[in-house]
């Protein structure tokens, strides 16, 4: 019971006891490592650090109209053209089905924690000298 200067509160069951996000932690750690002089790309909340590419920019004015739901894996085509860049690049055997594209780095990169067991490593060639696992 409440009286007239205390508001009668109820929290939703599925709300209490929660444990702070993943996201904050994410970002909390990568504080803390800062702190430390480490060497920290900050994904874990908001956007990327990195600039968008102009062809990237240029192809999203070009297909701005396109705005139906794509297949949950990504556009076939796409998927086709990544694995053929990595395929002559790097020699790898895959093919469109081996690929999947969605629709941001950060859940994509919280999708492959969350199925995978082991480090991820994120790599730029200009960066992978200093990226390790943490």
């Amino acid at each position: 019971m409440s009286n007239a200067s205390t508001p009668d509160v109820h929290i939703n069951l599925n709300v209490r006891g929660m444990r702070r996000s993943a996201t904050v932690a994410i970002n909390e750690r990568c504080n803390e490592l800062l702190r430390e002089g480490r060497d920290i790309l900050k994904l874990g909340l908001g956007q990327s650090p990195f600039p968008v590419p102009e062809c990237v920019v240029e192809q999203l004015r070009v297909n701005a109209h396109q705005k139906d739901y794509l297949p949950v894996t990504g556009l076939l085509a796409l998927r086709d053209a990544v694995a053929t860049y990595h395929r002559q690049r790097d020699g790898f055997q895959v093919t469109a089905e081996d690929v999947l594209i969605g629709p941001g780095s950060k859940e994509l990169m919280f999708l492959l924690q969350l199925a995978y067991y082991g480090d991820v490593l994120i790599a730029n060639e200009s960066l992978s000298h200093k990226l390790e696992p943490i």
